[in-house]
């Protein structure tokens, strides 16, 4: 947990922290006014969301690399389901860190126009 902000807790939970913060918040408006508490869910959220991205991003970049290895290894070759299930397994990442992206995007800028801590 970090002193600043003590919504900003159980960082190896990312996913799971990422989501139970946004339950805790007002859907996103730019009309809608944040109590100071809520910047640091935002704020909290932000984080996790970006700390999530880099997992997701570096397990996918290291898949790609198994996968490279494996591939150019003539004595184990890939069967076509394990291609095909890893291929469906990152198609879903990435929409997952696009997601994360665009909220950390938003959450920023709703936290600079809000004077909270980004």
């Amino acid at each position: 947990m970090s002193l600043a902000n003590p919504h900003f807790k159980l960082i190896d939970r990312a996913p799971h922290e990422l989501a139970n913060l946004l339950g805790h918040l007002p859907p996103p408006s730019v009309c809608t006014k944040l109590s100071g508490d809520e910047l640091l869910m935002l704020s909290a959220a932000v984080d996790h969301a970006a700390n999530y991205n880099t997992t997701v991003l570096g397990g996918i970049e290291a898949i790609g690399h198994l996968l490279f290895s494996a591939a150019t290894n003539d004595k184990w070759p890939l069967e076509q389901r394990v291609v095909s299930d890893v291929g469906a397994l990152l198609s879903a990442l990435a929409v997952q860190a696009q997601y994360l992206q665009d909220f950390t995007t938003g959450a920023d800028a709703t936290l600079a126009r809000q004077g909270g801590a980004a």
